[in-house]
């Protein structure tokens, strides 16, 4: 029996894709304990395709099944259960690629009490693991963790300049009409690569206010003069093109002087 539903998870994406019927004949396909035993199983199967398709599996169940009563069960279940505790211990795994997607899991789930268990994870590596530091910070404030503002400032005060470069990519985030001073700090870094990137960012949040005061020719003249100033290289780009080198090269860990190297050689 665990075998099929098993199947079934990993079928998802072929067979049930988004379907509301298939998720919940799923999830009821067994009693929830030993449901989540076997997914439990598949998330810590060393298959990264299995891991996958397991993590789509969970965010739709709890997404899309809120729209089918036959899946609420499953979905109250759900907090309080293993499969979260799995899911808490594969934040610290040693394959990126797995911790990038267990903690988006984690944010789409809705899984309010992984917030300590993130906040822990910023701790350890906000100065080790910039590849995963934009997305930890994203569905940290998904989950509505208090003062994320501290954990920003933390990083754009980082001595490390990857660090503080995932911080430009955090400015997008703020929603008061002024630019807050790690922003502003940002713009003046000794990095040239971060200064460029984040006047870029902050130049775009100011548009977003004035905007409404401008005529229409002076809405497409400031346009304009930021599209001028857009970086070349930016940190969102480079983590992509450093993921590659690693994905090509059959890795799934780094540290930052590979990261630092492969920048510099770029």
């Amino acid at each position: 029996m665990s075998e099929d539903i098993e199947q079934r998870i990993l079928r998802y994406l072929d067979d049930g894709f988004e379907d509301t019927d298939y998720i919940a004949e799923s999830v009821n396909s067994q009693p929830f304990s030993n449901l989540a035993e076997s997914i439990c199983k598949l998330l810590k199967s060393s298959n990264e395709d299995t891991f996958s398709m397991t993590g789509l599996f969970l965010r739709d169940a709890i997404l899309y099944g809120n729209r089918n009563e036959a899946c609420h069960q499953f979905i109250a279940a759900y907090p309080e259960s293993v499969i979260v505790k799995a899911l808490e211990e594969l934040v610290f795994s040693d394959n990126y690629v797995i911790q990038s997607e267990t903690i988006y899991t984690l944010g789409k789930t809705c899984s309010y009490s992984s917030k300590t268990v993130l906040s822990q994870a910023f701790d350890r590596f906000r100065d080790t693991h910039p590849l995963l530091l934009t997305r930890l910070l994203a569905e940290m404030g998904w989950l509505g963790v208090e003062n994320l503002e501290h954990y920003i400032e933390q990083m754009a005060n980082s001595s490390s300049y990857l660090t503080r470069w995932a911080a430009v990519q955090l400015i997008q985030l703020n929603d008061d009409d002024k630019l807050p001073n790690w922003a502003e700090e940002l713009r003046r870094d000794e990095y040239e690569l971060i200064r460029v990137e984040a006047e870029y960012e902050c130049q775009r949040i100011l548009k977003r206010f004035q905007t409404p005061i401008l005529s229409k020719i002076e809405q497409r003249q400031l346009a304009k003069a930021i599209k001028k100033i857009e970086p070349k290289i930016s940190f969102f780009g480079t983590c992509l093109k450093f993921s590659n080198h690693l994905a090509n090269n059959g890795l799934r860990q780094y540290t930052v002087a590979d990261f630092e190297a492969y920048v510099d050689n770029s």
